[in-house]
């Protein structure tokens, strides 16, 4: 009879521990593009110890006003560097792959009496498991549309993904605390067409306009169900062994 009884408490315990568990697993909604105000991140994987040059490519056409202003890389964070804001422009003159001659500085969108041109772009160096973060911020500023980040070798031209998210060896960031709105972007990683022999790898984002609504979540309740229907199983089949 004790025997039965310790049986049923052990596993009322499991059971209890797999609703927990299952609720913290479960993912946080996802959105399609970043709310202006928002801040985010980049993490690009690489090979460990080198540096990359990432930048928002192909906005040289932007006018660099308020109203038309790519996303600002965050700056005092660890493992990044910029040029100058009047230069050399160390990081800015490198002549990127694919580019028929063309520099990064030639790439981004003008300086503003606002931001410096050198906040588009940025050298950041990966640690030895080869991550490498850049953190984003979003204004008023900063245009509704869509922006491709690109991330490059330097030294082989080689271009690696970049993501919209922090990997799960966290780098740690070396900023001043700042609150982020709870705003989140899917992973992904899109490839646009380039000149001849070179496909360039970017990561598209997008900003619109502030808006409000409910957060939804990408998995469904039926995953508590499960691991409820499991373990409620195990235990009838327990407690027939016992009789």
């Amino acid at each position: 009879m004790e025997t039965r009884e310790v049986h049923c408490r052990i596993l009322l315990f499991c059971m209890v521990t797999a609703i927990i568990i299952t609720g913290i697993i479960l993912p946080v909604a996802a959105v399609d593009s970043l709310t202006r105000g928002s801040m985010f991140t980049i993490s690009i994987a690489g090979k460990p110890n080198t540096p990359y040059h990432v930048w928002f490519t192909r906005t040289f056409a932007m006018t660099g006003e308020p109203g038309d202003q790519p996303p600002v890389i965050v700056g005092n964070t660890e493992r990044v560097e910029f040029d100058p804001d009047g230069g050399p422009y160390v990081i800015g003159s490198y002549q990127y792959s694919g580019g028929n001659g063309k520099r990064i500085i030639d790439d981004v969108a003008p300086s503003s009496a606002s931001v410096s041109n050198t906040r588009y772009y940025a050298k950041v160096t990966t640690d030895s498991d080869g991550f490498g973060i850049v953190q984003f911020s979003t204004s008023s500023a900063t245009a509704s549309k869509t922006f491709n980040i690109r991330a490059e070798n330097p030294a082989t031209g080689e271009e690696v993904p970049a993501r919209i998210d922090v990997p799960e060896k966290k780098v740690g960031f070396v900023t001043t605390p700042t609150t982020v709105r709870q705003t989140t972007v899917p992973q992904t990683t899109a490839a646009v067409t380039s000149p001849p022999m070179t496909v360039p790898v970017i990561t598209p984002v997008t900003t619109v306009p502030v808006t409000s609504g409910p957060m939804t979540s990408n998995r469904a309740a039926p995953d508590v169900g499960f691991v409820l229907i499991a373990v409620s199983g195990a235990g009838l089949l327990t407690m027939r062994r016992l009789r």
